[in-house]
């Protein structure tokens, strides 16, 4: 049986979380005084096997994100300690107003999250970095979106372009290359490279491979109009990949299949290899320019999003380096851009 340690309720608007922790028996009070300064809808404890407890706490989404910070410091000196983070969907009774002192409404209210982002960092950085690497999925993903593509633009058909669009495989390794330069880490920011960069060849070669055997006509309305770049394509770029980032803090992803339209990183992509592989080389460059430049906005915009929503580590060491990679990453970013910016002023 479970045995009830504390109850408290308060007003909140934003969904719950359940934290569940596993650790040895015997630590299990060290937690309420731990998290002492937060409010903590409802915490239970109970004793499992092999000397270990179970304490399972119900608070609000403001305060996952600090909260987890603590007992991440806590429990990495416990042998065998975990701890889990659950959405919950609903609990019943519903929250009553009143039912909190004013004093303890406003503790733990420590959470630095950034306007409408409604997940932790903690499930953001898993959700992003679960989703991205080489795999055969994403390979086959890849290649369907690319084929679709450029199905779509040899035949001048929108509808079928937007639906390669929709399939957008390269839209995650590149959001998780600006979470990764917005909080220092290496390893995510080498995986995120190694499979964009994958994705990237693959579907350039897909293209070059169908151009070489269909020869498309490169006046083709739906493959000229992706042989420039202009400034609203800049604009486009940067306002849909900070919609993306939006999407993901805010856990609104259906909201993402409007972005991967408006980033359309895989039709300019196709449309170059298209062009290489039927001898428009010049044209070929044209829509690889508009390709690099929408991965550059998408990539600029993501690191100022996550910075605005107050994305960053949790210890004071870790967002030092954290600040320096991100200045580094925005550098490389506006270098890239300026330079692309020239390039549209000759033409």
């Amino acid at each position: 049986m479970f045995r009830l340690i504390h109850s408290v309720r308060e007003i909140h608007e934003l969904s719950d979380r359940l934290i569940e922790i596993v650790l040895p028996e015997g630590r299990g009070e060290d937690i309420s005084e731990l998290l002492h300064d937060f409010t903590l809808l409802h915490i239970w404890q109970d004793v499992l096997a092999e000397n270990l407890a179970r304490i399972k706490i119900l608070v609000s989404e403001k305060d996952t994100e600090p909260i987890l910070d603590v007992l991440d410091g806590y429990l990495a000196t416990l042998p065998g300690a975990v701890a889990m983070l659950m959405p919950v969907d609903a609990t019943v009774p519903r929250t009553a107003a009143g039912d909190i002192p004013a004093e303890k409404a406003h503790q733990g209210d420590r959470s630095e999250k950034g306007p409408l982002r409604h997940v932790t960092r903690h499930e953001l950085y898993d959700d992003i970095s679960r989703n991205t690497g080489i795999s055969f999925n994403y390979a086959a993903m890849v290649v369907l979106s690319a084929v679709v593509a450029a199905i779509g633009l040899v035949r001048n058909d929108m509808a079928i372009i937007i639906g390669a669009m929709v399939l957008a495989p390269l839209l995650v390794p590149n959001v998780a290359l600006a979470l990764a330069n917005t909080l220092g880490d290496t390893e995510l920011a080498v995986k995120a490279l190694k499979t964009a960069g994958a994705g990237m060849g693959l579907a350039l070669g897909i293209g070059i491979l169908i151009g070489a055997v269909v020869k498309a006509d490169p006046a083709i309305p739906a493959v000229a109009s992706r042989t420039d770049v202009g400034w609203s394509d800049l604009v486009l770029a940067f306002t849909a990949g900070s919609a993306g980032v939006l999407a993901f803090t805010g856990g609104a992803h259906l909201s993402l299949i409007g972005v991967m339209v408006a980033v359309a990183l895989m039709p300019p992509l196709v449309t170059s290899g298209i062009l290489f592989g039927s001898g428009c080389g010049s044209m070929g460059f044209g829509a690889l320019e508009l390709a690099v430049a929408n991965i550059i906005c998408v990539n600029l915009a993501g690191i100022l999003t996550f910075r605005i929503q107050g994305i960053r580590p949790a210890t004071w060491w870790e967002t030092a380096k954290a600040r320096k990679s991100t200045i580094k990453a925005l550098w490389i970013w506006m270098t890239l851009l300026a330079v692309l910016m020239l390039i549209i002023l000759q033409k």
